[in-house]
C-alpha cells in the first residue's frame, strides 16, 4: 500500500512512486491502466495541477483533483471515452460524493492497489468533524468506475446524501434509444448476468436522497461508461466497439427476496421512476432459481450496447421462459390506444401470461403448452406504466420492464 498526504511540504511528491510510464501517444489508450501525475492530457479537462491524477485505461480516461482546486479536492473532475481509436473530449465537469451541507477537506490519499488490471485509490477526506473515506476502483476489462464512500462515525441526523454526476453536456440517459422494436429478431436479444451488486438498474445524474441515522453510512455506485462490469453471458461478449455512453448508476445490495422486489419496482415506477429489473447471482426467482437479463442489442453482442439497453430498461428478466415486444419496446413509451404485442417462447411449453397496469393484474390467460406464442392488448389512456408476464410449464417466469404510457 502506498501512502501520500496533501496539503504538506510533500505534496510536491505525491504519487510520483506510483505512477506508470504514460503511453507513447497521450491520447492512444494504454494496454493495462496507467496513472500519471500532473496536468491532465484529457482534452478540455480541468485538472490542471502538479499534484493532479489521470488514469488511463484501455476504455476511458478520469482526472481527480489533488491540488488546486478548493471545494472539488478528491472529486472526479475530467472523463474522456475512447472513441475512434483515441480518447475523446472532456465529458464530465464533476463526479464526488456529496454527504451534506460543508466543504470536504482532503487530508490523505493513497493507492492501495495497481497491478496492469486493476487500480484502487482511496482518500481520506474530512466533512464537519467526521471522516469520510472515498474509493475510485478500475479494472482494465471493465468500462467503468466502482465508487464508495462511507462516514467513518455514522451521522447523528438525517443527511441528503449521495453520487452527484455534473456534465459538460447534458446526458441521454432519459431518452430511450429504441423505443419501437421495428421487427423481432430473436438474436437481437443478448442474454447475460451481471455480477455485482446492480440489484435495481437506477440510473441518475443525482443519486442524493435522505439517510436516516440508523441506516449504515455507506454509499456505493457505478459510473457506467460502455459497461456494467462484468457479465456472465451465454454467448461471448465484445468490448471497444458500439456507441459507450456515461450512466451513474446506484448499486445497492439485495436484502431481499425476489417478490419484495419486484413490488418495490411496481410502487416506484408508479411514481414515474425510472428503475429496471436487473439479474445477478444473488437474485433469485420465486423458484429459487437465478435469472437472466435479456437486453435489445441488435448491432451485436456488444458490452456497451448491452450497458446501454440495460439502463434504459430495455431488457426483461427472465428465471426460464422468453418475452418479446413486437411495438412498443420495453423501457419505452406507447401512445394510449395503440397496442402492446409481445412474442412468449419457452422450450418446455408455456402455461399463462399476465398483463398488470398501475401495479395491479388486469388480464391473464392460459396457452396450453405452445412453445411459441403471439398476442397483444389495446394500450389504455390515464395510466402510466404496463408490464407482461409469462409463466412456463415448470412454473418458472419472465418479466418485462415496464412500458411507459404517455
Amino acid at each position: 500500500m502506498r501512502k501520500y498526504q496533501t496539503g504538506l511540504p510533500l505534496l510536491a511528491a505525491l504519487l510520483l512512486a506510483a505512477c506508470s510510464a504514460p503511453s507513447v501517444h497521450r491520447q492512444a489508450p494504454p494496454a493495462d491502466i496507467e496513472v500519471v501525475r500532473g496536468p491532465t492530457s484529457i482534452v478540455g479537462g480541468n485538472a490542471k495541477g502538479e499534484q493532479d491524477i489521470t488514469v488511463r485505461t484501455p476504455h476511458l480516461a478520469f482526472a481527480i483533483s489533488l491540488g488546486e482546486a478548493e471545494g472539488q479536492k478528491g472529486a472526479l473532475v475530467d472523463l474522456a471515452l475512447v472513441e475512434n481509436g483515441l480518447f475523446g473530449a472532456d465529458r464530465v465537469a464533476s463526479l464526488d460524493f456529496v454527504p451534506g451541507e460543508g466543504e470536504l477537506r482532503l487530508v490523505d490519499a493513497r493507492i492501495l492497489e495497481h497491478k496492469p488490471e486493476r487500480l484502487v485509490i482511496e482518500l481520506t477526506r474530512e466533512w464537519n468533524g467526521n471522516t469520510l473515506i472515498s474509493r475510485y476502483e478500475v479494472a482494465r476489462d471493465d468500462a467503468g468506475i466502482r465508487l464508495s464512500s462511507r462516514l467513518q462515525t455514522p451521522a447523528r441526523e438525517t443527511l441528503f446524501a449521495g453520487y452527484r454526476l455534473l456534465r459538460n453536456e447534458p446526458g441521454s440517459h432519459g431518452s430511450p434509444s429504441y423505443n419501437e422494436v421495428p421487427r423481432m429478431v430473436h438474436t437481437h436479444w443478448t442474454a447475460a448476468q451481471l455480477q455485482n451488486e446492480l440489484g435495481i438498474l437506477y440510473e441518475s445524474d443525482d443519486l442524493r436522497r435522505p439517510h436516516k441515522p440508523d441506516q449504515k453510512s455507506e454509499f456505493n455506485a457505478w459510473l457506467n461508461a460502455g459497461s456494467l462490469g462484468s457479465l456472465l453471458a451465454d454467448k461471448e461478449m465484445y468490448a471497444g466497439a458500439g456507441r459507450a455512453e456515461l450512466g451513474l448508476l446506484e448499486l445497492t445490495p439485495l436484502t431481499a427476496g425476489f417478490e419484495a422486489q419486484l413490488q418495490e419496482l411496481r410502487q416506484r415506477w408508479s411514481r414515474g421512476e425510472k428503475v429496471y429489473l436487473s439479474a445477478n447471482p444473488v437474485l433469485r426467482g420465486p423458484r429459487q432459481n437465478t435469472g437472466k437479463l435479456y437486453a435489445y442489442t441488435p448491432k451485436g453482442r456488444l458490452t456497451a450496447d448491452y450497458a446501454s439497453a440495460a439502463a434504459k430498461g430495455h431488457s426483461f428478466l427472465s428465471f426460464g421462459p422468453e418475452v418479446f415486444p413486437i411495438t412498443t419496446n420495453f423501457g419505452g413509451t406507447a401512445a394510449p390506444f395503440s397496442e402492446s404485442q409481445v412474442e412468449f417462447r419457452s422450450e418446455v411449453g408455456l402455461a399463462r401470461a399476465e398483463v398488470w397496469l398501475d401495479g395491479k393484474q388486469v388480464a391473464g390467460w392460459s396457452i396450453n403448452g405452445a412453445k411459441w406464442f403471439r398476442t397483444g392488448v389495446p394500450v389504455p389512456p390515464n395510466h402510466t406504466w404496463m408490464q407482461w408476464v409469462v409463466e412456463d410449464r415448470n412454473g418458472n417466469r419472465a418479466y418485462s420492464n415496464p412500458i411507459w404510457i404517455k
